[in-house]
C-alpha cells in the first residue's frame, strides 16, 4: 500500500502531513518533528487501546491512525523527501510502497517506532500521560489548537495527546476561559459551545447575559429620566 493510500484511509484524501496528521507546523525543526510524531503516535498506539471500552472500528481506526502517522513522520524526517513534499504538496501512488514485508503494517510502525523511543509498555504511557496532564506543556498544546482550530474542541482532541472526551470541559475551566480574560487567545464561544456538548461551560454566556441585563436596567433608568424631564 502506498504512502498517499496510507494517509487518505487514515485522515482523509485531503489530508496535510504537517496540520492533519502530526499536527506541526511546516517549519517545524527536527526535533519538533521528532516531538510531534513521539506525542502522535503515543495517542494512538496500539498498545494503549482498551479493547473493553472500544468498539471494532475505534481499534482499526486507531491502528491506521498510528500507520499514518508513523508514515508521515517517516517521509519528512527525510530532508530530500521533504523538500520535494513542501515543493508539491502531493504524495503520490507510486511512493514508498509500505507494508510490503510479511509483517502487517501495524507491526513495522511498531518496530519503527521502538526503535526510536525504545519500548513503549502501557504503564510507560499511563505514567506519561499523568505527568502531562495539567502540566504547563499540556496547556501550552491546548491553547496552542485552541488557536489553530478557532475553538473546535473535536479537532483539538485529535492532535492533544492522550486526550480524552472528558478532557474537553477540564481545558475550558482551566485553561481556555483564564486565557481568554487575560486576553492571551481571542473568544470563539460558537465552536466551543458546539463541541463541548452536554454540561459546558456557560462562564461566558451568563457574563454577557449579565451584561446584556444591565445595558436593558441602564436603558430603562434613561426613559424613566426622559419622562420625568419632560413632565
Amino acid at each position: 500500500m502506498s504512502a498517499a493510500t496510507v494517509i487518505a484511509n487514515a485522515f482523509g484524501e485531503e489530508a496535510n502531513l504537517y496540520s492533519t496528521v502530526l499536527c506541526v507546523s511546516p517549519t517545524a525543526t527536527t526535533a519538533q518533528l521528532r516531538k510531534a510524531y513521539y506525542k502522535r503516535a503515543l495517542q494512538y498506539h496500539p498498545d494503549k487501546q482498551d479493547a473493553s471500552k472500544s468498539t471494532q472500528d475505534e481499534l482499526e481506526d486507531a491502528k491506521c491512525k498510528f500507520h499514518a502517522i508513523s508514515v508521515a513522520y517517516d517521509i519528512l524526517s527525510d530532508p530530500e523527501r521533504r523538500k520535494e513534499y513542501d515543493e508539491s504538496g502531493e504524495l503520490y501512488e507510486e511512493d514508498d510502497d509500505v507494508g510490503s514485508s510479511n509483517k502487517s503494517g501495524t507491526d513495522q510502525w511498531k518496530e519503527y517506532f521502538t526503535g526510536m523511543f525504545g519500548k513503549v509498555t502501557t504503564d510507560d504511557i499511563d505514567e506519561f500521560g499523568s505527568k502531562y496532564k495539567g502540566s504547563e506543556e499540556e496547556r501550552k498544546d491546548v491553547l496552542k489548537y485552541y488557536t489553530m482550530f478557532k475553538g473546535d474542541l473535536d479537532k483539538m482532541l485529535e492532535c492533544v495527546m492522550l486526550s480524552e472526551e472528558d478532557d474537553k470541559q477540564r481545558w475550558v475551566t482551566e485553561y481556555i476561559n483564564p486565557a481568554i480574560k487575560k486576553g492571551d487567545v481571542e473568544k470563539h464561544d460558537v465552536a466551543l459551545r458546539k463541541t463541548l456538548g452536554d454540561g459546558g461551560d456557560d462562564s461566558h454566556d451568563d457574563d454577557e447575559d449579565s451584561e446584556d441585563e444591565t445595558t436593558e436596567s441602564e436603558d430603562d433608568d434613561d426613559d424613566d429620566d426622559g419622562k420625568k424631564n419632560k413632565r
